[in-house]
């Protein structure tokens, strides 16, 4: 086989975006998948700086090759209705930006119904 076996966990960003090394440095993970905002909401507050910076300092100092963030609950891009539409849309694009800004490689979308 030769290849490495990823094994992760969805862990907590509660105390910061950060402290998601923590969570699966403690769980044994040698990847992990986060939610950079609010699963639940529209609403998301801009990354600062500061956040950024610590998050990829962290990444840095560990072995994680790879972090995968989650879209969160709302989005649907399977929406027939326009507004939803948009606003999802708007939803992917912003947290495309949120990754890229935080050095996450990769994106979980479910597409919706």
């Amino acid at each position: 086989m030769g290849k490495e076996l990823l094994i992760g966990f969805h862990v907590s960003i509660k105390d910061s975006l950060s402290s998601a090394f923590d969570g699966a440095t403690e769980l044994g993970c040698t990847t992990f998948q986060i939610f950079t905002r609010n699963p639940r909401g529209w609403k998301f507050r801009p990354l600062d700086e500061e956040e950024v910076s610590s998050f990829l300092e962290r990444r840095r100092q560990t072995s994680f090759k790879f972090v995968v963030a989650h879209m969160p609950y709302l989005p649907n891009l399977a929406t027939p209705v326009k507004a939803l539409m948009r606003k999802s849309r708007s939803s992917l694009g912003e947290e495309v930006k949120r990754c890229d800004s935080l050095g996450i490689d990769y994106l979980v979308a479910h597409i919706g119904s």
